[in-house]
């Protein structure tokens, strides 16, 4: 689990599926993504494959609390002798996260009919998650070597899913000041995975050892899991993706879902624009899961007994004993496969306000409040924007966030001219400033780097009024 998050870490160039900074940005064209009701200035037309790509990292680890300079521009791992036990896990959470994701859209239109809007768009996502606890890496770092007997790495979890989802949106005002949306979308689940260890306390003292542990696992998706033979345990070491043919199967008849973003916008006081909105409420049911859990228990040992060390080996078979007894504890059982189960999205509230300066109205300041509902993934961010128009081209954004990620700051440009949409923004690029000699980040590994082109035709209108 070390190794995947310092994989996962090394991305730092990848980040979350929308571009947060540019919420308020008038121009904007994705700005629906975000919030249904929120319809673009202009018809418009995607590139296909480059009309809206995003990818980044969200965490509140750092590269820096792996990677050490040892001088003349060598670097060492946080497992060196060199690097005191304080001196890395000091800069450890809690709860370490790791959030990496990536979203292109294939497609995407949106055209005005009368008042209302309407989009449509096919679009391409994968994510990766994972919470790993403190007293893992303690435990990797000094074992029982600082003294400690207990580590406690509950609550840890890695899971990984790909979909691909085709939406329409619709948006319109319902009276001068309230302008309400919505988009429906069929998902077609690619793949799956999810582990969490809900309970594993580990405990070496002088006196005893001790493990409690229970955990689960499930797999959705074309692949094939191999079971020891002639017992339902999980051959960890063989669990491979099938031959191309089965693949392409899988591909040609995925698993199904669907789900729903809900929207509206509310001006009131002539310059203040309210806003909310609920993304991905809904499900896939996906097709081809195995579900195994570790059943875990209670191991302990006190010491041997009754050791022989005559011909016979007792000391082999009592240690053959003890590595079978706890191996027996920690392996995954298989309880189900090949089934189909739903799975709920992890969904995302958004609550924004917008204030335009009645001086000057091309500027504007924005608060973007953001929560992600995914059990222990979950996070929530608060967001500030500074956002002005110079011109009727050009749109500028510049923003700050906190989150359970740590702080950072954005940043988008937006130029709009007739028939065209060039745009492209960081949520946070405070860690391609703040690096060490080696060009390590010391910041939390938190970016978000989102671009795109779009062809627009028709009028400009605004983004909340027709």
């Amino acid at each position: 689990m070390v190794l995947v998050a310092l994989a996962a870490a090394s991305v730092s160039a990848f980040g979350q599926q929308n571009l947060r900074s540019a919420y308020f940005l008038d121009g904007y064209t994705y700005n629906y993504k975000m919030n249904p009701a929120m319809a673009p200035e202009r018809a418009f037309f995607a590139t296909p494959g480059m009309g809206n790509v995003g990818a980044g990292v969200e965490s509140n680890l750092a590269l820096s609390t792996f990677l050490y300079p040892t001088g003349k521009g060598n670097l060492t791992t946080f497992m060196s002798n060199s690097v005191a036990a304080d001196q890395f896990l000091d800069r450890l959470q809690v709860a370490n996260n790791l959030n990496v994701s990536v979203n292109e859209t294939l497609f995407a239109t949106g055209y005005r009919i009368g008042k209302s809007y309407h989009t449509v768009d096919i679009s391409l996502k994968a994510d990766a998650s994972a919470i790993l606890p403190k007293d893992l890496f303690a435990f990797v770092k000094t074992g029982s070597s600082a003294g400690a007997t207990s580590w406690d790495i509950s609550r840890t979890g890695i899971r990984t899913n790909a979909r691909m989802e085709l939406a329409y949106g619709y948006s319109r005002p319902i009276s001068d000041w309230i302008r309400v949306g919505a988009r429906v979308k069929v998902l077609m689940g690619i793949v799956r995975a999810d582990m969490l260890i809900d309970d594993l306390n580990l405990k070496m003292d002088g006196q005893e050892w001790a493990v409690t542990a229970h955990g689960s696992a499930e797999v959705s998706g074309p692949f094939n899991v191999a079971k020891v033979q002639g017992s339902n345990e999980v051959d960890m070491g063989n669990v491979t993706l099938p031959d191309i043919e089965a693949i392409s199967e899988y591909l040609v008849n995925p698993s199904l879902g669907l789900a729903f973003d809900l929207g509206a916008s509310f001006d009131f006081l002539d310059y203040f624009t309210a806003s909310v909105s609920v993304l991905d409420l809904g499900f896939v049911g996906w097709k081809s899961t195995t579900s195994a859990v570790m059943p875990g228990g209670k191991w302990s040992f006190d010491g041997f007994d009754n050791i022989s060390f005559d011909e016979s080996g007792g000391i082999d078979s009592e240690l053959d004993q003890l590595g079978e007894s706890l191996g027996n504890m920690l392996k995954m059982e298989v309880t189900e496969e090949a089934v189909t189960k739903s799975n709920s999205l992890a969904a995302t509230v958004h609550a924004g306000i917008e204030a335009r300066m009645p001086f000057y109205e091309r500027l504007s300041f924005g608060l973007l409040g953001t929560q992600r509902i995914d059990g222990i993934y979950s996070w929530t961010e608060g967001r500030v924007s500074a956002n002005v128009a110079p011109t009727n081209w050009l749109s500028l954004a510049a923003s700050y966030a906190v989150s359970n990620f740590g702080s950072s700051a954005g940043g988008v440009v937006n130029i709009h001219l007739p028939g065209l949409n060039l745009y492209a923004g960081l949520d946070s690029f405070l860690p391609l400033m703040n690096v060490t000699p080696q060009f390590i980040p010391i910041d939390s590994l938190n970016t978000n780097l989102t671009f795109g082109i779009t062809f627009t035709f028709g009028k400009a209108m605004g983004r909340y009024r027709n």
